[in-house]
């Protein structure tokens, strides 16, 4: 198992050079961290495949026996999970945090901006590597073993965790990447529609992969919702809130900052890490759906990640 792609290892060097060239103390903790990520690397490689019967039991352990165990038992307790996917989650979340590490030194040594753009594409792809994994492991249920793409979903998972990566990473990456940022790059405003009138918008500024997965999976279940929580970056809660007070106040249209004074919410700082803020937005929605499922309570039970991905398993090319 290569501990750093050809990417992450050229920026690394990099990096590293122009710590040293500055005489920078934090030489030492990025050449120490990126050790520590090689003897982690040796120690994943030598974990057993979840694919490998080490009992040699008569009846084997075959993928469908597999897909039965993962969905039947869940993937919500760390003790079900086999060794080598904790490991490879840990490996994966130590990269981050090393590539984090150079982010903020940016802040302090300026030398380090001619490596900015190539750190913040390194971090984002850990980053979305990690969204794949969660996104794969909360489409495993035992609700969902008979969906047509359940199977696949199964077999993504395995493969992330044998080898850290997935026939779809690539793709996924790029088109969630693509939405969120042409989502800032439009005035969201808020009326009856569910959103309408910005997906037309957004429509406008995307990739054909998006006009598909709208056209494919529009009229499933609670995906307007999603898209629309996405969209405005509200609860679908707050957003049945919302339309209350509109109409209590005869408003028929309100934009994103209006929102949140109606519903007197504090805005945050913007975060200028667009990935790590799309992440911290999808954990919160996909959580927030999860608890809808468990409730049975109104609005989306999915996130809107959640069901692209299944766009891409049942329609999408690898």
């Amino acid at each position: 198992m290569a501990t750093f792609t050809e990417g992450e290892s050229r920026v690394l060097l990099d990096s590293i050079a122009v710590l040293e060239q500055l005489n920078s103390p934090f030489t030492a903790v990025v050449k120490s961290r990126t050790k520590d990520l090689e003897t982690l690397a040796q120690i994943v490689e030598r974990a057993p495949s979840p694919n490998t019967d080490l009992f040699n039991h008569s009846e084997g352990r075959t993928f469908d026996s597999l897909v039965h165990k993962l969905s039947s038992q869940g993937l919500s307790h760390v003790v079900n999970l086999p060794t080598k996917a904790v490991l490879g989650h840990g490996f994966i979340v130590s990269k981050l945090h090393l590539f984090g590490m150079l982010l903020k030194l940016l802040k302090s040594h300026e030398e380090l901006e001619v490596c900015r753009e190539r750190i913040e594409r390194e971090y984002h792809d850990l980053l979305f590597t990690l969204m794949a994994e969660d996104l794969y492991t909360a489409l495993i249920n035992e609700q969902d073993i008979d969906e047509p793409w359940a199977k696949k979903a199964v077999h993504e998972l395995i493969m992330m965790w044998d080898r850290r990566t997935s026939d779809y990473l690539e793709q996924f990456a790029y088109a969630i990447r693509e939405l969120w940022q042409a989502r800032h790059t439009v005035v969201p405003v808020l009326g009856t529609l569910l959103g309408t009138m910005e997906v037309m918008r957004l429509n406008g500024l995307l990739s054909p992969v998006w006009s598909d997965f709208l056209t494919h999976l529009f009229s499933a279940e609670g995906f307007a919702n999603a898209l629309e929580e996405f969209i405005f970056d509200l609860d679908y809660e707050e957003i049945v809130e919302l339309r209350q007070r509109m109409r209590e106040e005869n408003l028929n249209l309100v934009s994103r900052e209006q929102a949140w004074v109606l519903l007197e919410k504090e805005q945050g700082a913007e975060n200028v890490n667009a990935a790590l803020e799309l992440y911290r937005s999808y954990m919160r929605r996909q959580q927030n759906a999860k608890a809808r499922r468990i409730r049975a309570s109104v609005g989306p039970k999915r996130s809107l990640e959640e069901y692209f991905v299944i766009y891409l398993l049942s329609f999408g090319e690898k």
